[in-house]
């Protein structure tokens, strides 16, 4: 799933990298910047797709807790 989110992204990019050369004659130069920002909003999309999200916290550990059964804290205190 996260290669086709990176490749849509990556198309959606070039497709606004080639539309601003269309806007900026057509529109106007101001309108041109509606594609840089969407080409580096898509990029950045991209890259975060790539590279997974940075934000995420890495997953927890169990730990020893009164709520499980002895045989469970043994375990996970690596006592046998």
């Amino acid at each position: 799933m996260r290669q086709i989110f990176q490749t849509i992204f990556c198309v959606l990019s070039v497709l606004s990298v080639a539309s601003i050369l269309i806007l900026g004659i057509l529109c106007g130069w101001l309108y041109a910047f509606i594609g840089v920002g969407a080409a580096i909003l898509f990029a950045c999309l991209m890259f975060l797709c790539k590279n997974g999200n940075p934000f995420r916290r890495p997953p927890e550990e169990p730990h020893a807790d009164y709520m499980n059964s002895d045989e469970e804290n043994d375990r996970l205190n690596g006592k046998k």
